[in-house]
């Protein structure tokens, strides 16, 4: 049968079923599950949902939920129904989820038994209440989620637009309140070529996915590109590297994305070489800054796999860079190149374009964000050039000859003393490459006192390797061999650890 056009993600969902129902669609906790499997499974619970809990097209159907199974089911049976994806990152507090729920105002949401207590407080003075579903306990006002796998699966399937919204996924708010990015279906199919073609997915790939589902990357581009090559996608239920390090081995896993942090103790782990992991073929890193000392950790231990550092924003309606593998080690700072269908620019403060290796703001063409934020007309507008042209990302970054592009942190991270230009990301880099800094903040602080006259002081904070024995003057003397005078930090503190938003992000507002 020839392919169905594909206009949204319920089009890409059919056409794979009908190419591929016995093909292996997702794995988790040791139960694999075909696609014609799941398809019967989905239309179970969009039928539950449709006549019992009265999800209509447009209607948001929030998760409170790690990754599992029951998430995947629930995001297909809601795509189906051409119902909206609206995740709540469960790292948030009580009160920043009542904040998004209250936003959001969804029809349903689905609770695990984790955070049953997490989202009773949350939903407090949330109006109208959703309907609720349970994974994993049962409570006399909630739905048990194994009800909604009862039943024929029969459900009317409205129609969907390109154009309709299909998810919503909400930023990390280092500097604020959440915002819900809405990617609309055709969104979500531009970001499918940008994925698989920057990444060189296969059919025959199996996935993991052990980044949150309720994170961009894992609700646009690994759960949807998984699915439209008719691949496998594994579910790792936590961020445990040596779980997951287990996971690759047994299930033969062949892409591997996550973020730098986890990298860092995946490679770090004692008996790393024991496993047999050479079935990875991808792996990429994204989120934050990657130390370069773990990217070539990373060369070290998976000789054979391609490095690709990517880049974008949960505003970007794809990643907007990502690095080749040829150039993974020899441009290990960058970010990699812009990929081809989107445009991008680094403009300086008066508006004007930058030359090549000037450091300015980078712009994403207009083309290839978001259409808004749900819940706060006007708001994205904000970001925009005067011409509507350009997002602003609100970094600060720099072009070279051969059109790499390095990051030198946010604009709100630029600290300027006596007069010159000091950009965190730099000085964080440097300290990163000292054999016992495991990670490093640097942010700028008020000068007082006699060195008021300096108007800024530039502060790293430090997190040793685990036994290291470091002093402040080790750390200064490091970077003033590397640095110039005026960017070595002035103070130095060591803390066990950085504090970090939900989403994994430092906070260093409470570092200043």
């Amino acid at each position: 049968m020839p392919g169905l056009p594909l206009y949204s993600l319920r089009d890409l969902w059919n056409n794979t079923v009908d190419k591929y129902p016995r093909k292996t669609a997702v794995i988790f906790a040791e139960e694999e599950h075909t696609y014609a499997e799941c398809d019967a499974l989905s239309a179970r619970v969009a039928a539950h949902l449709q006549s019992d809990l009265g999800v209509q097209k447009g209607d948001r159907v929030s998760f409170l939920l790690s990754n599992c199974f029951e998430f995947y089911l629930g995001y297909w049976a809601a795509v189906r129904l051409g119902a909206v994806v609206a995740p709540v990152n469960i790292r948030l507090s009580e009160e920043e989820m009542g904040y998004v729920l209250r936003c959001l105002s969804p029809r349903v949401l689905l609770v695990h038994a984790e955070h049953q207590a997490a989202a009773e407080a949350a939903l407090r003075g949330v109006e109208p209440r959703p309907a609720l579903v349970s994974v994993g306990y049962e409570t006399a006002d909630a739905v048990p989620f194994p009800r909604l796998l009862t039943g024929e699966g029969k459900f009317t399937p409205p129609d969907i637009l390109p154009e309709d919204l299909a998810v919503i996924a909400h930023t990390s708010g280092t500097t604020g309140l959440p915002k819900g990015a809405m990617m609309r279906h055709t969104d979500l199919l531009f970001n499918l070529k940008n994925t698989i073609i920057p990444f060189g997915f296969r059919h025959e790939d199996v996935h993991l996915l052990v980044v949150p589902l309720f994170h961009a990357t894992g609700l646009y581009s690994l759960v949807p590109s998984s699915c439209y090559l008719g691949s496998t996608l594994v579910m790792a239920p936590r961020p445990d590297p040596r779980e997951v390090v287990e996971l690759i081995a047994k299930h033969r896993i062949t892409t591997f994305l996550s973020v730098p942090t986890f990298f860092y103790f995946v490679t770090h782990l004692p008996d790393l070489e024991r496993y047999d992991l050479r079935c990875l073929r991808v792996i990429g890193y994204a989120g934050s800054p990657m130390p370069v000392q773990t990217i070539r950790r990373l060369h070290q231990k998976f000789p054979w796999a391609r490095l690709h550092n990517f880049f974008g924003l949960t505003e970007t309606i794809s990643l907007t860079h990502i690095m080749p593998a040829p150039n993974a080690l020899t441009h290990a700072e960058s970010i990699g190149k812009v990929i081809p269908d989107v445009g991008a620019k680094i403009f300086r403060e008066d508006g004007t374009e930058a030359e090549v290796g000037e450091v300015g703001r980078l712009h994403i063409h207009r083309s290839a964000v978001i259409q808004g934020y749900w819940n706060r007309p006007g708001l994205l507008e904000e970001s925009l050039t005067p011409d509507g042209e350009w997002f602003d990302t609100g970094d600060l970054a720099r072009e070279d000859e051969e059109g790499f592009v390095y990051l030198h942190g946010r604009t709100k991270e630029m600290i300027i003393v006596a007069g010159e230009n000091v950009f965190a990301l730099e000085v964080e880099r440097t300290i990163l490459e000292h054999p016992r800094v495991r990670e490093v903040a640097v942010v700028g602080v008020p000068a007082t006192g006699v060195r008021a006259y300096l108007g800024e002081l530039v502060k790293a904070v430090v997190v040793p390797q685990e036994g290291a024995n470091l002093t402040p003057l080790e750390i200064k003397r490091f970077c003033a061999q590397r640095l110039a005078s005026y960017k070595v930090p002035q103070i130095v503190e060591f803390r066990p650890a950085l504090p970090r938003n939900p989403s994994g992000k430092v906070l260093k507002r409470e570092l200043q």
